[in-house]
């Protein structure tokens, strides 16, 4: 399991790929000094299975907090969004790991998918491409000796 440093080092990774500068800072804002190690039941496995989970932003007063989470949809869907109790009403057990849909490859998309980011989306937005494919380098392979007609 990874320790708070290593997700600082994590999150500020994910900050930087974040070409937008209106969205970084707007995501910056939320995000915690220290992130915060929590745990919460997973609803896809035994009964009482239960994942940790590193809290690294939140909205309080929207009920969203963004994570970072090993185990359950990660490795591969690391970074999610999930609910809070603003109101104190439901029981621990209602709050869970959640669904699959709010589990992704990035925190920026996590951010977006959250309605936490108030702003446009592109129609060409590279959030739902996987790493190999959003972060690839553009093929140097070019043969000089191509003749166009």
């Amino acid at each position: 399991m990874v320790d708070s440093e290593r997700v600082k080092a994590l999150v500020a990774q994910e900050l930087s790929t974040v070409s937008d500068p209106y969205r970084r800072e707007a995501l910056g804002a939320l995000l915690l000094p220290e992130p915060r190690h929590e745990e919460r039941d997973w609803d896809y496995g035994a009964p009482g299975e239960r994942y940790p989970y590193w809290v690294v932003a939140e909205a309080p007063e929207r009920g969203i907090i963004l994570v970072y989470c090993e185990q359950g949809f990660g490795p591969e869907f690391p970074w999610g969004f999930l609910f809070t109790d603003p109101t104190g009403q439901l029981a621990p057990e209602e709050l869970t790991l959640g669904m699959d849909a709010q589990w992704n490859w990035y925190l920026e998309e996590a951010f977006v998918r959250s309605g936490l980011w108030p702003g446009p989306l592109g129609l060409d937005e590279p959030l739902h491409l996987p790493p190999e494919e959003r972060f690839a380098r553009p093929s140097r392979d070019l043969k000089p000796n191509v003749r166009f007609n």
